[in-house]
């Protein structure tokens, strides 16, 4: 057995050499075939590249448009990366073929025998590209310029025409904001839009209602949500608030009022920009909140995981909502009965407290896993039992006994993470600000 295998890895040898002294006009023929298939290889890249670029400045509503761009980003990378290492092979052969030049006969010899037997065992592991790599990436480039063509007409302006007119205007890449002064009530409401490379239209509502004679009536909300033609998007933000636990049900509530109060034929628009602008993701939340932005979908594709229990309570399109509002000290600590006068003094002397409470349905953090319920104390987490319905229970007494104990502690958070999708209901000293609710 030994000696076939030797006597192969001889013949080839033989047959590498010979090839190369007697075939130099068909490894020439092969060079220039190589060479014309890397350069139909750029061209597909650069027709991929051009699809991503332009369509990376487009306000994309549809999420299965968003998902082609997803598959053309990824094809966009396999066809880099088989194209610099087609690129490299090329650059190695021309070498070998200077090697005769550079060195002796016999040395060269000996340099094709290595090389004879290494892909003799290897099975010639060179990256030679082939026409089905081409045509491969050919196809893709086609498709990718029948995704921007796609993208182009749904984009048209014309096809906004009958949208909700506030969301209309969000897709013109306008910013609206509304005011009402109303003695001393003050409604502000402030709806922003951007286009992110690959995320689409993504939109944040904040709303804020301050009353200066009872500031501890003042609440605020905000939802950041991905943008679609036919979304209500003040509609979404009340089918939110009705998901919201009992401890801010009286809040959500409020909310929900003023929401539906509000006149939308009157919320025009503030400024417009001229175009969208793609903004840095390291100064806007949507990544943070929703790493994944077409993960539940419906479809339930092999890409896409399954929706928990948290991320089915809220609509898919909704990426944040928070409410925040301000609470009595004494009136959410235990100790009105207590003998203790001295815990009943400092809970007296706390001021009012801001509570905030938020959903991300579909927040996904690596850290986060195994670590159901967590509590935060100063900055350091620890492990918790507590399920959702306990946070909400609690998480006022428990924050108040932590303020008797710490009087430098700032706030207090819970944290639960249920493996997708997230929630956070944190307790906060509020200081000297509500004392003095701009009127502005």
């Amino acid at each position: 057995m030994a000696g076939m295998v030797g006597s192969a890895v001889v013949q080839e040898t033989v047959n590498r050499i010979t090839s190369y002294l007697f075939s130099k006009c068909d490894h020439d023929e092969r060079t220039t075939s190589t060479r014309h298939h890397i350069e139909r290889l750029e061209m597909a890249h650069t027709e991929l590249e051009l699809a991503l670029e332009r369509s990376a400045r487009m306000p994309i509503t549809d999420v299965s448009l968003l998902r082609r761009r997803k598959l053309l980003e990824r094809a966009f990378k396999d066809c880099g990366d088989l194209l610099y290492r087609c690129i490299k092979q090329q650059t190695m052969d021309v070498i070998e073929l200077e090697q005769p030049v550079r060195h002796s006969f016999s040395k060269w010899v000996a340099h094709v025998a290595q090389s004879s037997v290494s892909s003799y065992f290897a099975g010639f592991h060179k990256d030679n590209i082939s026409c089905s790599d081409v045509r491969r990436n050919e196809w893709f480039a086609e498709c990718a310029n029948r995704f921007l063509r796609d993208v182009e007409s749904g984009c048209s302006p014309l096809r906004c025409v009958f949208s909700n007119p506030l969301v209309r205007q969000l897709l013109e890449g306008k910013t609206l904001e509304y005011k009402m002064l109303q003695g001393s009530i003050l409604r502000c409401l402030h709806i922003q839009s951007m286009c992110v490379e690959g995320r689409g239209v993504e939109a944040t509502l904040e709303f804020r209602y301050e009353d200066r004679k009872t500031p501890m009536r003042s609440f605020s909300l905000m939802l950041i949500l991905r943008l679609s033609e036919s979304m209500d998007i003040v509609g979404t933000a009340i089918r939110c608030l009705q998901s919201f636990t009992s401890s801010m049900k009286d809040v959500a509530e409020a909310v929900m009022r003023e929401l539906i109060q509000l006149p939308q034929q009157d919320i025009s628009h503030s400024h417009a920009a001229s175009c969208f602008a793609i903004k840095d993701l390291g100064s806007y939340d949507t990544h943070f909140w929703r790493p994944d932005p077409l993960c539940c979908k419906p479809d339930r594709c092999a890409t896409s995981c399954i929706p928990s229990e948290l991320s089915c309570k809220f609509p898919e399109q909704v990426i944040l909502i928070r409410i925040e509002c301000y609470v009595s000290a004494f009136e959410c600590s235990s100790l009105h009965n207590t003998a203790d006068a001295t815990a009943r003094n400092l809970v007296a002397e706390l001021p009012p407290l801001k509570l905030g409470v938020g959903f991300a349905p579909h927040f996904f953090d690596e850290r986060t896993q195994g670590r159901t319920a967590v509590e935060i104390i100063g900055g350091k987490e620890e492990l918790i039992n507590d399920s959702l319905q306990q946070m909400d229970e609690t998480v006022r007494s428990k924050a108040i006994k932590h303020y008797i104990c710490q009087p430098d502690l700032a706030y207090y958070k819970m944290g639960w993470y249920p493996g997708h999708g997230g929630a956070y209901f944190m307790v906060q000293k509020s200081g000297t600000e509500i004392a003095k609710l701009p009127l502005k």
